[in-house]
């Protein structure tokens, strides 16, 4: 019945055109399973059962990861040379990040569980991302502490996405 449910699910998030929504959708509807099983019919479900529901909603998450926030990071480490007029590496990482968030925002994820474990698998991946490419690129005292407001704005950011 499980495996049903998710050919289903996996049948209907086909629909989107965005591919960090469908795993998002994906992600969502299988946590919500995850939970009534463990709610409902402890009984009669196997922990392993459990265990394999929690590996896939792991594995939706890091493919959401990597469809909706790697190619934000990527902008860091592109290594075409600058040019007068084109955008540094950290203009073009915040643009990208800004439509990402912008994007995102309002992408419901109900539970409040998940939604805590997203933000800060997020948060976790792009501000440490963000930190490393500021220290190996940032010369003076001054440049730092002015990006470092700005990561600790979108790290605030961060904390408010998926409220639906």
């Amino acid at each position: 019945m499980i495996s049903s449910i998710e050919q289903k699910l996996t049948e209907k998030s086909q629909s989107s055109p965005d591919q960090g929504l469908r795993f998002m959708f994906l992600m969502n509807n299988l946590y919500v399973m995850q939970q009534l099983l463990r709610h409902s019919a402890s009984e009669f479900v196997l922990e392993s059962h459990m265990q394999i529901l929690t590996n896939k909603i792991d594995d939706y998450m890091r493919d959401y990861l990597e469809a909706s926030w790697a190619p934000v990071l990527s902008c860091l480490y592109c290594t075409a040379p600058p040019r007068l007029g084109r955008d540094s590496p950290f203009d073009k990482f915040k643009k990208e990040f800004q439509k990402t968030y912008s994007t995102q925002k309002l992408w419901p994820v109900r539970n409040p569980e998940l939604r805590k474990k997203l933000r800060n698998t997020i948060t976790d991946k792009v501000i440490s991302g963000m930190t490393k490419y500021l220290v190996d690129n940032t010369t003076t005292i001054r440049q730092r502490v002015e990006l470092t407001v700005e990561v600790e704005e979108m790290e605030k950011m961060l904390q408010e996405i998926f409220e639906g």
